[in-house]
């Protein structure tokens, strides 16, 4: 159903073992790139393409998350006192809640416990991993569904040597999962545009990339937008290096 896209989730609910030991501590999606964690920069793509409600996908141990974005009076009244211009306040055009997730048995089960927040709505996908700069993949999702009023896929070019770490993404719209010798370097990345219908296809299927596969029609939208993997390290620390070489 075309209209407009309020909605988003962002799915915050994994162990993060690719980034240890520091995530036994420190959610993954609260590691600094420069003076913010990477959860402000999914939650800022998101304002800035309009939406207005998220519902952020918790595991255990997210406390520095919700503190994160929650309000704290007593450093506001600091702040102010001081004459210091500093706003704590971050996005108070989104309204946030969160959905705890009991144990991390992969994402087409996080994702499903989105489902009463969804309801009948179209809605915004985000994996906490993908940051992107110089661009707005959200806000291109959005356009490319006011245009054809289908569900879409994200896709961006990688290089060809790692290309089989990802979904690659066939010219068919048909995502292979991690192929051994992928034929193209089109990956989906971390950021769809999904109908309610996913939710009764994660269960047929009980896999998200079935579950994409199997949802038709759909758009693939290619975003030249710079994308950093923040969930391995070398994404981590070329991201962190993009801010500092970008951001004197």
């Amino acid at each position: 159903m075309r209209g407009t896209i309020r909605k988003a989730v962002i799915t915050c609910g994994g162990y993060a073992t690719r980034l240890l030991p520091i995530t036994k501590a420190v959610p993954k999606e609260m590691l600094p790139v420069g003076d913010r964690p990477v959860i402000h920069y999914i939650l800022d793509e998101l304002a800035a393409a309009g939406i207005t409600d998220v519902l952020i996908l918790i595991g255990r141990g997210r406390e520095a998350l919700q503190n994160y974005l929650d309000k704290n009076y007593e450093l506001d009244d600091f702040l102010n006192r001081n004459d210091n211009r500093v706003k704590t306040n971050f996005f108070e055009g989104l309204t946030i809640s969160y959905r705890r997730v009991p144990l991390p048995r992969g994402v087409a089960d996080c994702v499903l416990h989105a489902k009463a927040f969804v309801g009948r709505d179209d809605f915004i996908l985000c994996y906490c991993d993908d940051i992107f700069f110089n661009g707005n993949p959200t806000a291109e999702l959005i356009a490319n569904y006011d245009r054809f009023g289908q569900p879409a896929v994200l896709g961006c070019a990688v290089p060809k040597e790692t290309a089989h770490k990802y979904g690659v993404i066939m010219p068919d719209g048909e995502i292979i999962e991690k192929p051994k010798n992928p034929e193209n370097n089109i990956v989906a990345v971390g950021r769809y545009l999904l109908s309610p219908k996913i939710f009764a296809l994660i269960v047929r299927e009980n896999c998200m990339v079935g579950a994409l596969n199997a949802l038709k029609p759909k758009q693939i939208v290619i975003t030249a937008a710079t994308r950093f993997d923040t969930g391995a390290r070398d994404g981590y620390y070329d991201a962190f290096s993009h801010f500092t070489e970008n951001h004197q």
